[in-house]
């Protein structure tokens, strides 16, 4: 109990957060509103089109940041403690959950008012769980045992 207490909690608990995220409160038009506020504080003469360019990509980016954490957590909760830094069967099993754990978001958001699913959501989703891979790999390498296969 411990074990999973200790890796496996952050986990379930950054996955509930994403799933909080998908609902309809948390749509496009609220962060628009909140991008706005903060935009046109700092520039007042934002232009509309340039308001929606900016949330664009402030969304993906987010889809980007939120799987790149759910990909260290997850690979830290495969990892468990381990002496090797580096698992290949660690990095497969950390972008197995990470693309399922996005589907089912995207899937989620299908039901959600104000939501929609997107394949391309998805893609930005792996980006981030394979940004947090090349994080660890890179890590792992930098410790000298990047070598460990299974």
């Amino acid at each position: 109990m411990r074990t999973f207490l200790r890796y496996w909690l952050p986990v379930l608990l950054w996955a509930a957060l994403i799933a909080l995220l998908s609902t309809g409160e948390f749509n496009a038009n609220l962060t628009l509103r909140v991008l706005r506020a903060v935009a046109t504080f700092f520039v007042p003469e934002v232009t509309p089109a340039t308001l929606l360019k900016l949330n664009a990509v402030a969304r993906k980016l987010a889809h980007v940041s939120e799987y790149f954490i759910l990909g260290l957590l997850v690979w830290r909760a495969l990892r468990r403690g381990a002496a090797e830094a580096w698992r290949a069967r660690w990095a497969l099993g950390t972008l197995g959950v990470g693309v399922l754990w996005a589907a089912a978001d995207e899937a989620h958001q299908l039901f959600a008012r104000g939501r929609r699913g997107s394949l391309g959501d998805i893609g930005y989703d792996t980006l981030g769980v394979l940004l947090a891979l090349l994080l660890v790999y890179g890590w792992a390498r930098r410790r000298g045992n990047s070598a460990a296969v299974d």
